[in-house]
């Protein structure tokens, strides 16, 4: 069932405290979150996930800016707002990593968990139907900087979408 961004709020609000987060901040938290949510085309996205809870995750290679440089990769988590498009990606997956599984998020759960990303540059949202290639990314560092600044109370409009 699909939730609207307000009730998926008010739920990441109510558990602030049961994780230790105090309400207030967690309502920063939260409306850093939304203004970057309002900026996709979903209320909720499926992700691929292993049993463990490992994310599946893409190499994205850049190429160097200048000649003789060395190519930066980039780790992203794919996020689908088509279980089609979540569920062709399994199936081509299936050789490589049959224990993967799709794993629906509300987009607030799925930000509020990016921001704990170690490994993972951030998380690429796909939102046209049928295009697995072309998405709207949202980095986990500058993310996480913009939760910071709204906790501390001094932050700037939200703009984390690429």
């Amino acid at each position: 069932m699909v939730v609207s961004l307000t009730a998926q709020a008010a739920a990441l609000v109510d558990s602030g405290p049961r994780n230790g987060i105090p309400t207030a901040a967690m309502e920063r938290v939260v409306d850093v979150l939304t203004a970057v949510a309002q900026h996709l085309d979903h209320l909720q996205y499926t992700t691929l996930r292993y049993p463990d809870g490992g994310w599946l995750t893409v190499r994205v290679v850049e190429k160097p800016a200048q000649q003789g440089s060395e190519p930066v990769t980039h780790l992203w988590i794919p996020a689908f707002g088509h279980l089609e498009d979540a569920q062709t990606t399994l199936a081509e997956l299936h050789n490589q990593a049959p224990d993967l599984e799709a794993a629906p998020f509300g987009v607030l759960e799925l930000l509020f968990l990016g921001l704990g990303l170690s490994r993972a540059d951030g998380i690429v949202f796909y939102d046209q139907a049928g295009d697995r290639q072309q998405g709207k990314t949202v980095a986990c560092q500058p993310l996480a900087e913009q939760v910071n600044q709204a906790i501390q109370g001094s932050a700037p409009p939200p703009n984390s979408v690429a």
